[in-house]
């Protein structure tokens, strides 16, 4: 069982290199691309191929894997990772990140991911404006952050009544299966937002668990910790 374990690793490693180099020598500068912190597998569906990547911690060989792992609701080979990082798209990493299989990102704003955080697969990341995760911040499947509403609403004088707004989370922050997470919302840390949740406001002071629709505080998390 372990040689076929290290067996398909291999295997998937070998695949991944020919997009690991593209995304390493196209978005990183020489001195930092040679290193090959981002690990990307074959899998992954480019969309668009643009923007830029900021690595803001130290540099390590494949620290950064993109497109791997696996979740029980997707099968890797037919849930690719879809990446959508557009012309005015900025992407700013941390290092020890996984974006699991099936991930969706659509980034045309700027979008910041922390150190040590996990988003497992099938995850939508749809970010216009502004989204920040902090450390260590857990992100189970099939679940979507939008800080934008897509389509504008406005009144007589023509004036935009539905801006996109930011979203900003914390350090060690776990969002459960199937939640949403959309605009303007500010979540503190070592809060958990549970399965199937709605979460349209801000919950800033941390240390609660957050659930329902819309969601609300239904729990504290006050001398407690979650377990990645």
């Amino acid at each position: 069982m372990r040689i076929s374990k290290a067996l398909n690793r291999l295997y998937l490693y070998l695949r991944a290199v020919p997009k690991t180099l593209l995304f390493n020598f196209y978005y990183l500068p020489l001195s930092q691309a040679y290193k090959l912190p981002l690990l990307v597998s074959h899998r992954v569906s480019i969309e668009a191929l643009s923007g830029s990547i900021t690595l803001t911690d130290k540099i390590k060989t494949g620290k950064i894997k993109i497109g791997f792992g696996k979740v029980q609701v997707a099968s890797p080979s037919r849930s690719p990772l879809l990446w959508s990082l557009h012309p005015t798209g900025k992407l700013f990493l941390g290092t020890n990140i996984k974006l699991g299989t099936g991930t969706k990102l659509d980034v045309r704003g700027e979008l910041r991911i922390g150190n040590g955080s996990n988003f497992t697969g099938e995850s939508t990341l749809v970010c216009n404006h502004k989204i920040t995760f902090g450390q260590n911040n857990l992100v189970s499947w099939q679940t979507l952050f939008m800080d934008t509403d897509m389509h504008q609403i406005i009144d007589g004088q023509q004036q935009q009544l539905n801006p996109d707004a930011a979203i900003t989370f914390g350090d060690d922050i776990w969002v459960c299966a199937r939640s949403t997470v959309l605009k303007g919302v500010t979540l503190g840390h070592n809060s958990i937002v549970s399965a199937n949740s709605n979460v349209v406001s801000n919950f800033e002071q941390g240390n609660a668990v957050i659930g329902g629709n819309p969601g609300r505080v239904i729990s504290s998390m006050e001398g407690k910790t979650f377990l990645p």
